[in-house]
């Protein structure tokens, strides 16, 4: 491992260099929740041996900073390691498979309203300029309440729940504009059997499907959900997450966020995470599976569903997804998805 680190600090010093920072910011962050942490010879985790062991797992294995602490990799033997599906993994599994353009379909929320549209059971529209007031205006005339998000943000950012407005609505149309084109969309009235977890936030079900012709297989799941008053269910933005079992639909693991912190509860609402049944399961994986089935070439996909009054229904997609989230319990993905892949050249 040394000697392998040794290479990069000597023949790629300049990416060496500047990566520095970012792995030590990450160790920050995380150190003060491993102090329990014990390695080879019962010795506590230390920066300079959690530098070393992060610069070696991100070359001989494409893991990032944050999937580092996330999959506990100073814990993982080189047979652990390997099994383990990483966010550079998945971009080179969804070029291999899905068709050119799916991405940018799915990066743009107003694109994909626009395919999905019987799958959200709500309505949204798509701003993109001055000359898109009037539809702004007829929006909001009909809606007082609703939830704006920029046209391609991720990680939930930028995103701000509106309720009984009454302000001028060339003022606030000003004011969502200078910051580019965005969505505005009517709001989810979420159902009992998933607002418990959190009431704050809609709380989702992420599901990861591999297409093979008709057949829809579901691969990978997780809840997102938020804390606090955050209307947000991201990991990358405070939230928390936790593995669901995808033959029975309930949830497997505690909670988890990108801190390495871990909650049997829920902190604020008491719900206990292990053993929760996800409402109307079945329902979910079909309608999940009549999705995947709507894009020609939509082979490995991520989908976010919300548990409404009206039943599940679309949040947004992604090509790629966060592999984090729907790996754990000690099941990992990167074989799954090696097989799966040969069975699809194969069919």
């Amino acid at each position: 491992k040394i000697i392998y680190v040794l290479y990069y600090k000597l023949f790629d010093r300049a990416y060496y260099k500047n990566g520095l920072p970012y792995i030590h910011k990450e160790i920050e962050k995380q150190l003060p929740n491993l102090s329990e942490i014990r390695i080879g010879g019962g010795k506590k985790l230390n920066k300079k041996w959690l530098e070393r062991d992060i610069v070696y797992s991100l070359h001989r294995y494409g893991i990032n900073f944050t999937e580092y602490f996330v999959h506990k990799y100073y814990l993982l033997n080189v047979v652990g390691r390997e099994q383990v599906n990483n966010l550079r993994l998945q971009y080179g599994f969804c070029e291999l498979v899905n068709e050119p353009g799916l991405r940018e379909l799915f990066d743009n929320k107003g694109l994909t309203y626009e395919k999905f549209k019987s799958f959200y059971k709500r309505e949204l529209i798509t701003i993109k300029s001055y000359d898109d007031f009037n539809q702004f205006e007829n929006f909001l005339q009909q809606y007082s309440s609703f939830i704006y998000k920029p046209l391609t943000g991720v990680c939930g950012r930028g995103i701000k729940i509106y309720r009984d407005i009454h302000e001028d609505y060339k003022v606030l149309f000003d004011d969502f504009l200078k910051y580019g084109p965005f969505v505005i969309e009517e709001l989810i009235d979420q159902g009992d059997g998933m607002a418990v977890l959190h009431p704050e936030s809609i709380n989702t079900l992420r599901l990861a499907t591999f297409k093979i012709k008709d057949e829809v297989v579901i691969y990978g799941a997780a809840v997102r959900m938020g804390t606090g008053s955050s209307i947000v269910d991201n990991a990358g933005s405070g939230g928390i997450y936790c593995h669901v079992n995808c033959d029975y639909g309930f949830i497997d693991t505690n909670a988890r966020d990108y801190l390495c912190n871990t909650y049997v509860y829920h902190p604020d609402t008491g719900v206990r995470f292990i053993g929760f049944d996800i409402p109307q399961w079945e329902e979910a994986k079909q309608l999940v599976k009549e999705m995947a089935k709507t894009v020609n070439g939509a082979t490995v996909i991520s989908w976010d569903l919300a548990y409404s009054k009206k039943g599940w229904c679309m949040v947004e997609a992604n090509d790629v997804g966060e592999p984090n989230l729907i790996q754990g319990n000690g099941e990992y993905h990167k074989q799954l998805l090696l097989e799966l892949i040969d069975k699809y050249f194969v069919e």
